[in-house]
């Protein structure tokens, strides 16, 4: 009993001493490395460097959206906006109106993805600061034309200003006028100032600065 005994913590010892001066299997180091890999990703085996001081640059095809011109800006904000909701199938044309009553199943015409809708495409697309007053083509021309009869001067460096776009302090306190009293009655610009140029109008809110609306000859 005491030989078997014997023999079973040698066998065991034998074992242990194999165990560690045999090297490392390639099975062993790969997973070493890979567990490495995902990690500590920044970390370099020669140097035992683990952080580069940056991040690494991940390529992309991605494009920017293109911002729409004010004409687009003001043609879709005077589309005509269904509630009805759509009955689906969604349509395979991504430059259908929302409208038509095509695209996913319940969408109306706010919440239509904008693949399926031009007008939300183009909405998706406007800065907030510059989605444009919903005044007909009659109030902006009549607009228009009542600055330019106005007796105020024009503006010596507004080339620049396009909706969105905030004054500088002399355009604010000295080239901004208020609207003419013959506007008055359309809604929405009662509280708005403008500054025009030779052939531009831009409506300006006086207590941020922001140009609102730019109305053309």
């Amino acid at each position: 009993m005491r030989h078997s005994q014997h023999h079973v913590l040698l066998a065991a010892a034998l074992a242990t001493g194999v165990a560690f001066a045999m090297p490392p299997t390639s099975a062993t180091a790969f997973a070493g490395n890979d567990v490495a890999a995902t990690t500590a990703p920044g970390f370099v085996p020669n140097s035992g460097q683990n952080n580069r001081g940056f991040d690494e640059k991940v390529a992309t095809s991605a494009q920017a959206r293109q911002i729409p011109t004010p004409a687009q800006a003001r043609a879709a904000t005077m589309m005509p906006d269904s509630d009805q909701p759509a009955l689906g199938p969604p349509s395979a044309d991504a430059s259908t109106n929302a409208t038509t009553g095509s695209g996913p199943i319940g969408a109306t015409g706010q919440t239509m993805p904008a693949k399926f809708s031009e007008r939300n495409d183009i909405l998706d697309r406007i800065p907030i600061m510059a989605l444009p007053l919903s005044l007909s083509d009659q109030d902006r021309q009549h607009i228009y034309q009542a600055a330019m009869a106005d007796k105020t001067p024009t503006a010596n460096d507004a080339a620049q200003l396009a909706p969105a776009s905030e004054l500088d302090v002399n355009q604010a306190l000295n080239e901004t006028h208020p609207l003419p009293a013959s506007v008055s009655a359309i809604g929405g610009v009662q509280a708005l100032g403008y500054v025009k140029t030779k052939n531009r109008v831009f409506l300006v809110e006086p207590a941020t600065r922001i140009v609102v609306e730019e109305i053309g000859s």
